[in-house]
């Protein structure tokens, strides 16, 4: 990666194992592509009525040349962070791995790209 991951927590408290974390599944990123020049993962604690509870989301932006800029978000409710949070980190990472793998397809020809209406 040619520039640093970052990491950008709104409404959420910083917390070394939530880093280290985040920054542990940016690293295994490389695996599923190559040419990875960027990555920012946002945690954010969405605003909710105080009945439904608490509501974060896990955003995942990656950048690769040429003009492929990818990105995941997902949310759920969280009542329990040490433990629900690491899986709603994983969900954001196995949806921005997915693209990565279909994009890393294409770039190399393996799959055909598609043409709207045709199958």
């Amino acid at each position: 990666m040619q520039i640093p991951p970052e990491v950008i927590f709104h409404d959420v408290d910083r917390s070394a194992w939530v880093e280290t974390y985040v920054l542990e599944r940016v690293q295994r990123l490389e695996r599923f592509a190559d040419g990875i020049t960027s990555c920012r993962v946002s945690l954010t604690q969405e605003q909710a009525s105080h009945q439904t509870g608490n509501r974060y989301s896990v955003m995942v932006e990656v950048r690769m040349p040429p003009g492929h800029d990818l990105a995941a978000k997902k949310a759920k409710m969280i009542r329990d962070m040490p433990t629900q949070l690491p899986a709603l980190i994983n969900l954001a990472f196995g949806a921005i791995e997915r693209q990565l793998k279909k994009t890393s397809e294409l770039r190399r020809g393996e799959v055909e790209p598609k043409i709207n209406g045709s199958e």
